[in-house]
């Protein structure tokens, strides 16, 4: 039986905030804190409006579930640099080219809102070299790394890109 096409969409609906927090809890890389973090801009922005949360979110439907979504938004006290805040496929639709779909869609909706810059962050720990690996394969560049910022043996790794 095959699969029901994927299909991207914006703005969000009120399903979306179970069913994201069910994606990112299967995607299997993301620890409690940041699993309800993907569930509170979900709501928040349900409750506010992208535009007054900041927060704009692309969601690739497949089906009744979410197979894969991107959060972006301009960056506080920056003038045009907008950042990659969330971005998770479903462990069914990896391997498809979804990512780099969101990916691209996302800087497309950046830039339409006046980003030239998109900036995304990564832990840096070993078993985050594949995030690393997509970004660079989408063109970005790796700007810094912060030694232990989450946490002792787990820093940050920034990558960014000019739109």
């Amino acid at each position: 039986m095959s699969r029901p096409p994927i299909r991207l969409r914006s703005p969000l609906c009120a399903a979306d905030p179970a069913r994201i927090e069910a994606l990112v809890r299967a995607a299997g890389v993301f620890n409690a804190a940041e699993i309800a973090i993907a569930r509170e801009l979900v709501v928040e922005t349900l409750a506010r409006g992208e535009d007054a949360a900041g927060y704009h979110f692309l969601i690739a439907d497949q089906g009744d579930a979410v197979a894969g979504y991107a959060c972006y938004g301009p960056i506080p006290a920056t003038e045009n640099r907008f950042e990659l805040y969330w971005i998770a496929v479903s462990p069914a639709a990896r391997r498809g080219g979804l990512g780099q779909q969101l990916m691209a869609a996302a800087e497309m909706g950046a830039r339409a809102k006046g980003a030239t810059h998109l900036f995304a962050e990564a832990s840096d720990r070993a078993d985050s070299q594949p995030v690393h690996a997509f970004y660079r394969a989408c063109g970005y560049t790796l700007h810094a790394r912060v030694p232990d910022y989450h946490t002792d043996g787990d820093g940050l790794a920034i990558f960014g890109k000019r739109l």
